[in-house]
């Protein structure tokens, strides 16, 4: 999956744009440190996706549950530190199979958080070489189970929701048309100019 960095400042501000224009603007996200980002990388022992560096990158990311269904970006320290946490955890457990005895999935270290959900699920992008290369997965806390990507790459992530904030359209329409867990979701804003996203068709 391609990983292009050139549009990821240009979605961002089209994102940041219309969040000024109709919410609530959340704090911005802490500048992240450049050199512990090209520590991770180098521990990792693998190149991170170039949209994904200029993620981290970008200044004055609003830090509000702007991403679909409701995730909020994370700071890189804070996605650090939970990569390490689910890392731990997913050491501890062990490996285990499932009843067709196939390995049950666990974290892995080429996964990377990048966005928190009040529930403490995350979207993490996978830096696995592969088909998924690049991908933002999303990560149940509580299930482990990977689902097809929620989008192809950042810079997928970035555009697809800029046009939906945009043009009122459904996000996450590919990854439902890949068989995805997740439906399709629209952006509302609240009377107190609080963002959400609602699902598409709500009789589904």
């Amino acid at each position: 999956m391609t990983t292009d960095d050139h549009d990821v400042p240009t979605s961002w501000s089209r994102i940041g744009t219309w969040l000024t224009a109709h919410t609530r603007r959340g704090p911005a996200r802490p500048a992240p440190d450049a050199a512990r980002l090209d520590a991770f990388e180098a521990d990792l022992g693998l190149p991170l996706p170039a949209d994904l560096r200029a993620w981290w990158l970008l200044p004055d990311v609003t830090a509000s549950y702007w991403i679909p269904d409701a995730f909020a970006p994370v700071s890189l320290d804070e996605a650090l530190e939970t990569h390490d946490i689910w890392l731990l955890v997913a050491e501890q457990e062990g490996e285990s199979f499932d009843e067709n005895g196939q390995p049950e999935t666990r974290y892995l270290r080429e996964f990377m958080p990048i966005a928190l959900s009040p529930g403490g699920d995350g979207l993490v992008v996978d830096m696995r070489p592969g088909d998924t290369h690049g991908a933002v997965l999303l990560w149940d806390n509580e299930t482990w189970m990977l689902d097809v990507p929620q989008w192809a790459s950042v810079t997928s992530m970035l555009q697809d929701i800029a046009n939906a904030l945009e043009a009122g359209t459904p996000a996450l329409l590919s990854h439902a048309a890949l068989g995805g867990s997740q439906e399709s979701r629209t952006a509302t804003v609240d009377g107190a100019l609080d963002l959400t996203w609602q699902p598409a068709d709500p009789g589904r």
